[in-house]
């Protein structure tokens, strides 16, 4: 019975997006060659799973509309961003855990020391990209942007003093931008989770199974590698 569910669940792709800016590098891009590593590692898990799966370009605010009305049906996401009420959504389900993601307060080297711990933002203003999840987003004042990138440069133009990011991207668009930037308190630690629609519940057995296997082959550390190489 649980074979046969499986393969009626799974018998249309599965459609996902990336929640994140098309400047979330290293995790995610708009290149074609270079997709980022979430799409790389959600293709290989599918891959492995033997699941069909087709992936949509939607900008972040898109995307957690179009999962709330089942119109993905999964998402790729830390709990860790997300607030209590939002981690124990019945609608969903969370697969084993990808690969860790870490996101910090950044500010420029001149002014980082004002934030050296989370509340240091309690009823501040802060840079964020917009349609992303933060925990904790009723305790300070956002400021949305387009992506990593536009944070980088509202920092460096003087519009924010503070932002949060990953730390792989603040540092990749810094670089890319020279922009001297520096990591303050850390604002998120978590891991990376496929979150299906319940109604997918049957495939988490073999998606779960396909994301051992694949941490086994130590797949992250790789594409981590690769990527991080491409810009130094």
């Amino acid at each position: 019975m649980a074979l046969l569910i499986s393969s009626s669940v799974s018998a249309q792709p599965l459609k996902y997006n990336v929640n994140a800016s098309g400047s979330w590098y290293p995790y995610a891009t708009q290149s074609a060659k270079h997709p980022g590593i979430v799409r790389e590692y959600i293709a290989a898990v599918m891959s492995e799973a033997e699941i069909a799966s087709q992936h949509v370009s939607l900008p972040p605010k898109r995307t957690v509309q179009s999962i709330q009305a089942k119109q993905l049906d999964f998402e790729v996401i830390s709990p860790s961003w997300l607030s209590q009420a939002q981690r124990h959504d019945e609608k969903f389900v969370f697969s084993a855990p990808l690969f860790p993601v870490d996101e910090y307060l950044v500010a420029l080297t001149s002014k980082v020391h004002q934030y050296q711990t989370r509340d240091s933002i309690f009823r501040q203003t802060v840079g964020t990209v917009r349609g992303y999840y933060y925990h904790d987003d009723n305790r300070f004042e956002r400021m949305d942007f387009n992506s990593e990138r536009e944070l980088i440069l509202a920092l460096h133009r003087g519009r924010i003093d503070v932002a949060i990011i990953g730390d792989l991207p603040a540092k990749y668009w810094a670089h890319r931008l020279g922009v001297d930037i520096v990591l303050g308190a850390r604002h998120s630690s978590g891991q990376m989770h496929i979150r299906l629609l319940r109604e997918h519940q049957p495939l988490l057995p073999r998606v779960n199974q396909a994301i051992e296997e694949l941490k086994s082959q130590g797949l992250y550390e790789k594409l981590k590698q690769r990527y991080v190489a491409l810009y130094l």
